[in-house]
C-alpha cells in the first residue's frame, strides 16, 4: 500500500508524456501498482468449473474436439493457453492484467480520437491520458480482472475496442480495409468471446452521433458490421447451446417485470461505478415481476436520458457517454433475462465514457496544474480501494465471507461460504452457513446436498 501510495503520489509532480511509448509506461505502472497484489490469487467459484474440472480446456486437442459443440471458442482458447503453459492461477491472473493493460491503452486511443473531434480539443489535450489512468485503477474492475472468470468480459471488450479504433481510424484515414473488412472482423472476433458483443454496431452509431455525425450518413459506412449481427443473431438461434440457454433465460421474466429489473440494475451499477465503496461479487437485487420497488430506478433513468439528451450538442461526451452506458446495460438483458440480475464486471466496457466525461468536465473547470492534482488525487484514491478489493480475492474463504457482509440474505452466498468452510475442514463453520441458507431459501438444493454430504463424513 505505501509503495503504491509513493508511486502515485510522484505522478503529480512528473510531465505528462506525449508518446504513445510514454503512456503505455505510465499505464503499465498503474496497472501493476494496482494489480501486482493478485497475482497471488486462488481459483474462485466458476474457475473449477468453468476451466479446472473443464478438460475441454485442459488440452488443444480437447479444445480442438470441442469446436462447433461448444460456446465462446476464442475465450476458451485463452483458457487452454494459459492451462497448459504450466503456470497455474498465476498465469492466469498475469493474462488478465496484460488484457486490461491493452484495454487501459485503447480506451487512452478512443479518448484522443474523441477528443479530437470536439471543437474544445485544445483545453481536453490532458483528458485521454486521465480517463485511461482512471479506468486502469477503478477498483470496479477487479471482478473482470483479479476474478479470472471475469476475463470474458474483458478480452471480448478488447477485441470490441479494437474493432471501434480500427473503424474511427479507418474513417479518418479513408481507408475501406480498415471500415469493411477489419472493424467486422473484429466484431466477429468479440462475439466469439461472448454474445454480449452484440451491441457493437449501436457502440458504433453512438459513437458517430457524438461526434457530430448523422444516423443516416453512419449506416452507410456501418452497413458490414449490421449484416454480421444479423448473421450472428442467425447463428445463436441455429445454435442448440446459445437458443437452449436463451430459452432458459426467456423463461425467467415477462417482458415488463424484466424492464423493471433491469432499469433497477442500471441504477444499481452507475452507484456501484460512482461510490465503489460496497463492491459485491454476488449481490442481492431483486428480480422484478411488476412495478414494485420501480419508481426510483424509473425516475434514475429518465433524468439520465433527459440529461444525455441535453447534453449532446454542447457538452457530446457527456450525451455519448451516457448513451454508450445505456446501450451496454439495458437492451441485450431487457430481451434476455439473467440469473443474475446484475454484476460489477459489466461496467468494465460500460464506464470508459464516463471517465472521459469527468474527466473532460474537470478540465474545463479547472486549470491544468488544478487538474493534474486532482486527477492524481483521485486516481491515488482508486487504486488504494483497488489493492484492498484484490485482497478478498486471496482465497475462497476470504471472497465469500466479505460477500455475506454486502449480502447477509441470499441463500447462495452462504451456500458457497459454507463449502469453502468445508473444503478447509471447517465442518461446524460449514454447517452453520449451510443451515443459514436454508432457513433464506428452504427449497435450495445445492446447500441441502451440502450439509447432508456434511453429516455423512
Amino acid at each position: 500500500m505505501r509503495r503504491t501510495f509513493s508511486i502515485l503520489r510522484s505522478a503529480m509532480r512528473v510531465t505528462l508524456p506525449e508518446s504513445h511509448r510514454g503512456v503505455l509506461a505510465w499505464l503499465a505502472l498503474t496497472v501493476f501498482a494496482c494489480y501486482c497484489n493478485a497475482l497471488s490469487g486462488a481459483f474462485q467459484f466458476d474457475d473449477y468449473k468453468i476451466i479446472v474440472d473443464n478438460p475441454v480446456v485442459h488440452s488443444w486437442e480437447a479444445w480442438l474436439a470441442n469446436l462447433g459443440h461448444g460456446i465462446r471458442p476464442l475465450l476458451k482458447f485463452s483458457y487452454t493457453l494459459n492451462w497448459t503453459s504450466g503456470l497455474g492461477a498465476a498465469g492466469f491472473h498475469l493474462t488478465n492484467l496484460l488484457i486490461h493493460l491493452c484495454n487501459a491503452y485503447l480506451v487512452y486511443r478512443l479518448s484522443g480520437e474523441f477528443v479530437q473531434q470536439q471543437p474544445l480539443r485544445d483545453r481536453l489535450k490532458d483528458v485521454p491520458l486521465f480517463t485511461a489512468l482512471l479506468f486502469a485503477a477503478h477498483p470496479i474492475h477487479t471482478e473482470a480482472v483479479t476474478y479470472i472468470c471475469g476475463r470474458s468480459i474483458s478480452l471480448m471488450m478488447l477485441f470490441y475496442l479494437a474493432g471501434l479504433l480500427a473503424y474511427v481510424a479507418g474513417r479518418a484515414q479513408h481507408n475501406k480495409i480498415s471500415v469493411y473488412l477489419i472493424t467486422p472482423l473484429l466484431f466477429v472476433t468479440a462475439l466469439s468471446v461472448k454474445e454480449t458483443a452484440v451491441t457493437f454496431p449501436l457502440a458504433l452509431l453512438a459513437w458517430e452521433l457524438g461526434c457530430g455525425g448523422t444516423w443516416k450518413a453512419s449506416l452507410r459506412q456501418q452497413w458490414p458490421n449490421w449484416a454480421v449481427l444479423l448473421l450472428g443473431v442467425m447463428f445463436f438461434l441455429l445454435n442448440d447451446n446459445y437458443l437452449a440457454q436463451m430459452e432458459r433465460s426467456a423463461k425467467l421474466n415477462s417482458l415488463r417485470g424484466n424492464a423493471a429489473t433491469q432499469l433497477f440494475a442500471f441504477s444499481y451499477l452507475m452507484r456501484q461505478w460512482a461510490l465503489p465503496l460496497w463492491l459485491n461479487i454476488d449481490p442481492d437485487l431483486p428480480l422484478l415481476h411488476d412495478a414494485t420497488g420501480f419508481t426510483l430506478p424509473l425516475i434514475f433513468f429518465a433524468a439520465a436520458f433527459a440529461l444525455m439528451l441535453a447534453c449532446w450538442r454542447r457538452r457530446p461526451w457527456i450525451g455519448f457517454a451516457l448513451a454508450w452506458a445505456m446501450i451496454q446495460l439495458i437492451p441485450l438483458y431487457l430481451f434476455l433475462p439473467r440469473v443474475d440480475v446484475a454484476n460489477d464486471r459489466q461496467m468494465v466496457l460500460a464506464d470508459w465514457p464516463l471517465f472521459l466525461a469527468l474527466t473532460a468536465e474537470m478540465a474545463l473547470i479547472m486549470h491544468t496544474r488544478t487538474l493534474r492534482i486532482a486527477a492524481a488525487a483521485l486516481l491515488l484514491t482508486l487504486a488504494c480501494l483497488t489493492v484492498l478489493r484484490n485482497q478478498v480475492y486471496a482465497s475462497e474463504i476470504a471472497l465469500w465471507e466479505d460477500t455475506v457482509k454486502q449480502s447477509p440474505h441470499k441463500a447462495r452466498v452462504h451456500n458457497n461460504l459454507g463449502y469453502a468452510y468445508m473444503l478447509a475442514h471447517r465442518n461446524e463453520d460449514a454447517r452453520r452457513e449451510f443451515t443459514a441458507a436454508l432457513q433464506f431459501d428452504p427449497h435450495y438444493y445445492k446447500a441441502r446436498n451440502n450439509l447432508e454430504r456434511l453429516n455423512n463424513q
